[in-house]
C-alpha cells in the first residue's frame, strides 16, 4: 500500500477593511465559491470557474401566471388573424391587451 502524505490545513488569518472584505465575499458569491477557495484560485492563478450562480427564481402567485398567459394567448391569437389576411380592428384588440395588463399590474403592485 502507499500512504501518501495528506499536507495539512493550516488556518490562514489576515486583516483587511471591512469595505474590502464585502467586495470580496460579493465576488466569491458571484463564482459559487467559498471566500477562501476564490483567493486561493486568484493566488495560484487558477481559473475561475464560468457557472456563475444563477438568481433565484422568485415565487410568484400562480393566479397571475394564469392571467399573464391568458393575456399572451389573446396576443397570439391577434397576432395570427393578422398574418391571416383578416380584417380585424388591431388598435382596439391592443388597447384591450394593453388595458389587461395595466389592470393585472395594479392589482400585483406592492405598496
Amino acid at each position: 500500500m502507499s500512504s501518501k502524505s495528506k499536507d495539512p490545513i493550516k488556518l490562514f488569518t489576515m486583516k483587511i477593511p471591512q469595505s474590502k472584505l464585502e467586495k470580496y465575499k460579493y465576488f466569491a458569491k458571484y463564482y459559487d465559491l467559498p471566500l477562501s477557495q476564490l483567493i486561493q484560485k486568484l493566488l495560484e492563478q487558477q481559473p475561475l470557474p464560468k457557472r456563475v450562480r444563477q438568481k433565484p427564481t422568485p415565487k410568484v402567485d400562480p393566479e397571475l401566471i394564469r392571467q399573464l398567459s391568458a393575456i399572451g394567448n389573446n396576443l397570439n391569437q391577434v397576432s395570427r388573424r393578422v398574418n391571416q389576411g383578416d380584417k380585424i380592428d388591431v388598435i382596439s384588440h391592443l388597447v384591450a391587451i394593453e388595458n389587461q395588463l395595466e389592470q393585472l399590474l395594479n392589482a400585483h403592485q406592492i405598496h
